[in-house]
């Protein structure tokens, strides 16, 4: 009531307020207040899973915010607000509202829903006779930034794009580590046997281009390129041009939407092409689709997102373009020994007590 999380705990780490602090306590007013972005797009319906994403690393990347409340909703408990990051206030032009308003990333696409029902064998025999041939230990690869190359496909120059990321066959497994996450039907993970290929060449471009002389560049949508975002190097795809002569990006490895400034923008180099894009669009096999609630989200994001899991494959879409491909995955924390948790179970147990809650 005072951070705004929803979380799940368990029954023996609730504790009663003693009730000598029990008007103390009650003397004090809830803390968190919900606010929803004022003047957004009209009929958007459902957010897209890049809006979503976008606002969330937009706000959470960045320590405090200015607030502009335009009206309040007593009957939803809800205020309309403005937000702007410190250095933006009070320029409408550059709120967060307006920037996302502005942004390429309202643009419905279908879900894209396979086969998501579990066999009918024991999946979790599959995994516990395999994982023990799994590494999730951080480590150093034998192989080495630039061996990690791979022929590129016939349709595809290896000068406009890198070779495709070699994906696992339904049934097979996978190490992975889910980089962003936005609910159970969308999420992003990585190749977990090559973050180390991926740290190595994020430290090349570092390197490269804060020596190199900075080049004009034509920016057009849809093509790659090289951002500065802090104090890093992304390899990225821009999604859409604003007014203001900022940009919004996708980044290829990590499945982050950002702006960034034109000037931040370089041509993406011939020798950061090798390494396959490394983030995959995932949704959770083993449940039902739907639009999920709010509550639901933030409980599968606080369990999944920035951990390791074992990844067993259900469905692979295949696309033209290697960063619109898709996975319908299970999910295994196997980080405790001889327990294998699987994620779709937790995340079903959690639906039906909302509705229970409801």
């Amino acid at each position: 009531m005072d951070t705004g999380t929803v979380a799940t705990v368990k029954v023996s780490e609730l504790r009663e307020i003693p009730p000598q602090f029990l008007k103390e306590v009650i003397a004090i007013p809830p803390q968190a207040l919900k606010c929803c972005l004022a003047d957004l797009p009209p009929n958007t319906g459902m957010w897209t899973p890049d809006a979503v994403l976008w606002l969330r690393d937009a706000v959470m990347n960045c320590p405090e915010f200015s607030m502009k409340v335009i009206k309040q909703d007593g009957s939803k408990g809800v205020a309309h607000v403005y937000l702007f990051a410190p250095e933006s206030f009070p320029d409408m032009d550059r709120s967060i509202n307006r920037q996302i308003k502005n942004a390429d990333l309202w643009k419905h696409q279908k879900d894209v829903f396979l086969s998501v029902t579990p066999s009918g064998t024991s999946s979790t025999k599959v995994i516990s006779d395999a994982v023990s041939a799994l590494q999730l230990a951080s480590g150093k690869l034998e192989k080495s930034f630039s061996d990690s190359a791979r022929e590129p496909s016939s349709a595809v120059s290896t000068i406009d794009t890198p070779p495709p990321l070699p994906l696992p066959k339904p049934g097979e497994l996978m190490d992975i580590y889910v980089s962003v996450a936005c609910h159970p039907g969308h999420f992003i993970v990585q190749p977990w046997n090559e973050l180390n290929n991926l740290y190595a060449l994020m430290e090349e471009m570092i390197l490269y281009y804060s020596r190199a002389e900075e080049k004009p560049v034509n920016i057009e949508k849809n093509k790659l390129y090289a951002a500065k975002i802090g104090d890093e190097w992304y390899r990225v795809i821009i999604k859409g041009i604003l007014r203001n002569g900022f940009l919004s990006v996708y980044e290829l490895d990590y499945g982050k939407h950002e702006f960034v400034s034109v000037q931040k923008v370089q041509p993406l180099m011939d020798m950061f092409r090798r390494l396959p894009f490394q983030a995959i669009t995932a949704q959770l096999a083993g449940v039902k689709n739907q639009q999920w609630s709010e509550e639901a989200s933030i409980v599968f994001r606080n369990l999944v997102e920035k951990k390791p899991f074992v990844a067993q494959i259900q469905a692979v879409n295949e696309s033209t373009n290697s960063w619109d491909r898709k996975i319908v995955t299970f999910l295994v924390d196997t980080s405790l020994p001889h327990i294998d948790t699987w994620i779709h179970d937790f995340v079903s147990q959690s639906l039906v007590e909302f509705s229970k809650g409801d």
